[in-house]
């Protein structure tokens, strides 16, 4: 049963900050709610209060101004003290004295006022004329007028950040596809392909990553048990893992196979290459640190034994001529040359991490709350920083300006090396974090936690690098924005297509993520209904049948203006919203009659026709351009064309983007679709190609499929489309719609795909304007649901 309380609130935004209206006195409310309580703004439309109610409606106490339009109450009678400053706005005329309670007294003063009263001194004169009086330290400004006064208002619009600096918030890229906590992660040096990442992780599948972008290359398998420590070497083309199987593995890092096994007596907890790749350090439960010679791996490691407790982390130091290593308590310096012990430093509480840092020689070292930095070569500390939290793993900025580190309380912190402050913390997982470090340009930094995700965060916030791009506001800077949304291909700019060759899509990374999409949890209830209308919204109701009658289409209009029945409305309290599908989609013969249908129902619900030769394109281009005209001619006020296939699989880039353009003078004010045939362009780079032309020359939507193939909208398009769309909204500041359509039949799938778009391109393109889903039968399914 669908609860009578559901209101449209969540409904009018898709799903963002939910909003409430009250009822105050006659007038309305809007109330936003954060994290700070209730913030109540101004009326909805203006009514008078009564004389003595306050917006909450709890009694005020009577004041002698009089009642008049709004602005700010009378002060108070007494002297401004000291130091205090002035009012934000005049006050009000005043007619006489106002005389206040006496709770707005400063306690203070009303408390001296007894003490002289109880003990019979005089207050005002004596024999040596007036008392001194005493003088109270200054106070703060406070407010005495009612709750959310216009001078509270200006305070607050003068204390809230700028919008910019509002906007400029850490958003980090979250990495999935590990089932169990991530305990270690290590960047490669800067190769010719960027640089790359490789986790660890108890599952016992250590991944390996693009190091800017976070996207999944591949997994290495081999392991049987939980992986505790992972590397790569210098150049990334070798991996190495720790693991609980009582071996370490060295892998090719292009190839992902498995290139060395390295037999141990214990569980193995630390790997580490030299610079030069050739050799290996090992280190775990069993004491001792191994060295091998990847060269001969049938020959036996050079061992060195001293640690009394099993060794968490072993690293190279000074050029691969020194040696770090931790246990329990116990930070120890060893001589490669002659395998002994230089020197050790005992700290108080256990190890939790160690990282060396070869610009500058610095150690850093984390136990308990401390954060502490050593000389990598003599092991004599240079500071140290205290945490308000346990600290499992920190990191120094390769340029020494700033540290990282996370621990116990899910929280990442940010200090200033040389000054110790806390520059910034913040949440983002849902776990102890275990790992954090820096890439090796400094431009971010990689965290893992129990949560079994990684998260990669920005050094500097706001700046363009990687997937994170900075976008200007368009009112905050129009004549940019307006020279940044001239097409391609116009008198204005060149077409420029050398880019089209170099386009790469990772399919692996797009197909997890595709599966991961349908794990998502679905929406019940209340929530559900709301998904619900809001897909109604934008359905593009369709008929593409060659039997297709004016009855039908007469039917279809019907259903396109009442897409829900009225008592499912009226449970809802929605039936006053006028909600109806987006448009209604025909061929061009049928334009007409749906339009005088539509008309006789006194709506103005959109008429879309396909056109273009539809569905499969196969028709000259001067005929597709006269079916266009003609559909427009008719009344469509949408147009919904189809690529030719052949273009995208020949590579003519050119020829597509000069038929699209064709097609899109050809439409006038009509807006155009294009639809891409997805299940026939035979890869995912040619759908994302297709995708940038098709938008370039002036599409304002991207459309999946016809409906008429093998394979119509999968989560894998429509992932790879989606980031086209933010590729170019990024790059030119135009947003352009999306469209899956083709085997949409269920309320689940319309709400995956409600859910996908909300993911990747935000709530703003849950919109008609900007969001179609292409259906037949998908309302039944709905309205099913919703009865439920």
């Amino acid at each position: 049963m669908v609860c009578a309380r559901f209101r449209q609130d969540w409904f009018a935004d898709g799903g963002g900050a939910c909003k409430e209206q009250r009822s105050t006195g006659g007038g309305t409310e809007n109330r936003l709610e954060t994290g700070c309580g209730d913030v109540w703004g101004t009326p909805a439309f203006s009514s008078p209060q009564p004389p003595h109610s306050n917006p909450r409606g709890r009694p005020r106490a009577p004041s002698s101004h009089t009642e008049q339009e709004p602005g700010p109450p009378p002060q108070r009678t007494r002297r401004r003290p000291p130091g205090q400053p002035l009012p934000l706005a005049a006050p009000a005329a005043i007619s006489g004295p106002t005389e206040l309670p006496r709770r707005h007294f400063p306690r203070r003063r009303r408390q001296q006022q007894q003490q002289q009263q109880h003990r019979g001194r005089r207050s005002v004169a004596g024999p040596r004329g007036p008392a001194p009086r005493r003088r109270l330290p200054p106070r703060p400004p406070r407010c005495l007028h009612p709750p959310r006064c216009c001078c509270c208002r200006l305070l607050l619009l003068l204390l809230q950040p700028p919008a910019a600096a509002m906007a400029m918030r850490q958003t980090p890229l979250t990495c999935s596809g590990h089932t169990r906590p991530v305990v270690d992660l290590a960047f490669s040096g800067v190769t010719p392909y960027g640089y790359f990442l490789i986790s660890a992780c108890k599952d016992g599948k250590p991944m390996l990553r693009q190091g800017d972008t976070g996207d999944w290359i591949g997994t290495f398998l081999g392991h049987k048990g939980a992986v505790w420590g992972a590397t790569l070497n210098k150049d990334a083309t070798k991996a190495a893992t720790a693991a609980a199987d009582f071996t370490a593995k060295v892998w090719d890092a292009v190839s992902g196979d498995e290139l060395i096994t390295l037999a141990h007596k214990h569980i193995v907890k630390s790997v580490d290459f030299t610079q030069d790749s050739n050799y290996l350090l090992t280190g775990g439960q069993d004491k001792l640190l191994r060295i091998y010679d990847l060269s001969k791996p049938e020959a036996e490691p050079d061992v060195v034994s001293g640690h009394t407790s099993g060794i968490k982390k072993a690293l190279w130091s000074s050029d691969d001529k020194q040696i770090l290593s931790a246990d329990d308590k116990t930070v120890r310096l060893w001589d490669r040359s002659t395998m002994t012990e230089v020197k050790a430093l005992n700290v108080a509480m256990s190890v939790s991490s160690m990282e060396y840092v070869p610009e500058g020689q610095i150690l850093v070292i984390t136990y308990g709350k401390t954060i502490a930095f050593h000389s990598a070569e003599t092991l004599e500390q240079i500071k140290s920083f205290e945490a308000p939290a346990t600290i499992n793993s920190a990191s120094l900025h390769p340029e020494k300006e700033c540290l990282v580190a996370g621990g116990e309380d899910f929280k990442l912190y940010k200090y200033d090396y040389n000054t110790g402050e806390e520059l910034e913390s913040y949440k983002g997982h849902f776990g102890p974090i275990h790992c954090v470090r820096f890439s090796p340009d400094g431009e971010l930094y990689a965290s893992g936690s129990e949560d079994g995700t990684l998260r990669l965060w920005q050094t500097t916030v706001g700046k363009t690098y990687g997937l994170w791009k900075c976008v200007v506001p368009e009112e905050e800077n129009a004549e940019a924005a307006k020279a940044r949304t001239s097409l391609p291909g116009t008198a204005e700019e060149e077409i420029e297509l050398g880019w089209i060759s170099k386009v790469y899509v990772n399919q692996p990374a797009v197909v997890r993520h595709a599966e991961q999409i349908q794990k998502w949890r679905t929406v019940k209830g209340n929530w559900q209904a709301a998904w619900l209308l809001k897909a109604v919204t934008c359905i593009d109701l369709t008929t593409l049948s060659g039997d297709d009658t004016p009855s039908n289409v007469h039917r279809m209009c019907f259903k396109a203006k009442h897409p829900i029945r009225e008592d499912l409305l009226k449970a809802m309290d929605m039936h006053d919203k006028g909600i109806t599908v987006a448009a209604v989609c025909v061929y061009p013969a049928r334009v007409a009659d749906a339009v005088n249908s539509l008309k006789a129902a006194g709506c103005n619900i959109p008429v879309a026709s396909v056109a273009a030769g539809f569905p499969s394109g196969q028709t000259p281009l001067e005929t597709k351009l006269a079916e266009i005209k003609l559909a427009v001619q008719y009344g469509a006020r949408e147009i919904d064309i189809v690529i030719s296939r052949s273009l995208v699989l020949s590579g003519q880039w050119e020829s597509l983007y000069e038929e699209i353009r064709q097609c899109r003078e050809a439409c006038g004010e009509a807006h155009m679709k294009t639809i891409l045939a997805t299940g026939e362009l035979g890869s995912l780079a040619n759908v994302y190609k297709a995708s940038m032309i098709a938008m370039m020359a002036g599409s304002d939507f991207i459309k999946t499929s016809t409906g008429k193939e093998v394979e119509n909208a999968t989560l894998p398009v429509g992932v790879v489309m989606m980031r086209a769309i933010k590729e170019f909204y990024w790059q030119t500041g135009n947003k352009v719609g999306f469209k899956p359509a083709g085997g949409i039949r269920t309320a689940k799938e319309a709400i995956t795909w409600l859910m996908l778009v909300k993911d990747e391109l935000g709530v703003e393109w849950l919109k008609p304007e900007l969001f179609r889903l292409g259906a037949s039968s998908l309302l039944e399914d709905i309205e099913k649901q919703v009865f439920k």
